[in-house]
């Protein structure tokens, strides 16, 4: 029997410093923040799925301390993906919040115009939008 993943999703980043990628997510992104226990979780819509940002106390809790990765400097081991329609316009709507890209907006080959930044804590995301293959 095939597993259906079709009930919506939620993405949960373990994060070192709460506060701080709360307010990123919160105030610069602009997710729209739903609930959250203060320096323990904080639930984000994200279009129909959602984001759980949870305090690393608590992602110990979850898995156990030896299998959470407690040191984020590392380097990127996988990166959110979202559509936005416009990358141009994210870019620089996001720009002007302050976010940090790591690459610019550019055309890939494989149809898609493409951003990416880090947040805080060095999580990689892709901004793109659908282009005609050249």
């Amino acid at each position: 029997m095939a597993l259906k993943f079709d009930n919506g999703y939620m993405m949960v980043l373990f994060v070192k410093d709460y506060d701080r990628q709360r307010s990123f997510y919160r105030d610069v992104i602009g997710l729209e923040y739903v609930h959250g226990q203060e320096g323990v979780d904080a639930y984000f819509q994200l279009g129909p799925d959602g984001l759980l940002l949870i305090s690393q106390d608590t992602a110990d809790d979850l898995l156990s301390p030896v299998d959470v990765d407690h040191d984020p400097d590392r380097g990127a081991r996988s990166v959110f993906v979202t559509d936005v329609g416009d990358v141009d316009a994210a870019y620089a709507e996001l720009r002007a919040r302050g976010v940090e890209f790591i690459r610019e907006p550019e055309d890939r080959h494989w149809g898609l115009r493409c951003a990416h930044f880090k947040d805080p804590e060095g999580n990689v995301w892709e901004i793109h939008a659908h282009i005609e293959k050249q």
